[in-house]
């Protein structure tokens, strides 16, 4: 699934609006669907307009610069609408779900075979995350008749144990390794980048060997 980029108001005339049109450069084909796209402001004389992919370097490389970060909210609604960046034939069926004692699921979704599926996320590096992401799994494991009514239009299996996506910038060695010894579980590491490009978000998730 690929999303075009929102394009702001044409400013500069026909000549900045063929340009706009052209292929994106090499990889951001991949990750143009997870855009966020920014609020356009007025260019002042001599700015690129916001919204515009820079120009290409020699060589028709398209340098991707780090984003300074990306809120947690705004890492649900990316992955709300596009929860196949994850893992295919994922679905969200809710956001922030308050399970006392515990903090909010950040998402809950249902694979192809319809297992329950907590996504935990962090924009920073937090060992924490894990043992947040096994008190989400324990909570929904106990809370079966609940879930069911909570979702009762979605036909979740139950039989299994429920699955676990942690979301981060980056993981130590020592969550890494305490995920790999939790064996029962399926767990999943997925290591999110953000980059500025041209006065846009671009945000990619790449999986970590953690199982």
């Amino acid at each position: 699934m690929t999303m075009n980029l929102q394009q702001p108001e044409d400013l500069t005339g026909s000549q900045d609006a063929e340009q706009s049109n052209k292929p994106l450069g090499r990889g951001l084909e991949q990750i143009s669907h997870l855009f966020l796209s920014q609020k356009a402001n007025i260019p002042r004389p001599g700015d690129h307009p916001p919204g515009r992919l820079p120009e290409p370097a020699p060589g028709g490389t398209t340098l991707l610069h780090a984003s300074a970060s990306v809120s947690k909210d705004r890492l649900v609604a990316v992955l709300k609408d596009n929860p196949g960046a994850l893992e295919d034939g994922l679905r969200i069926i809710d956001t922030f779900i308050p399970c006392h004692p515990h903090s909010d699921i950040n998402l809950l979704a249902l694979n192809r075979a319809n297992q329950l599926t907590a996504i935990d996320l962090e924009t920073g590096i937090n060992d924490s995350l894990i043992l947040r992401g096994l008190a989400h799994c324990d909570w929904l494991k106990h809370n079966v008749p609940n879930i069911r009514r909570m979702y009762a239009q979605q036909n979740i299996v139950v039989s299994t144990q429920p699955r676990l996506f942690l979301v981060a910038p980056k993981f130590t060695a020592l969550a890494l390794n305490a995920a790999r010894q939790l064996t029962a579980m399926q767990i999943h590491c997925i290591r999110y980048h953000a980059f500025d490009i041209g006065g846009v978000t671009g945000i990619s998730f790449e999986p970590i060997a953690c199982e």
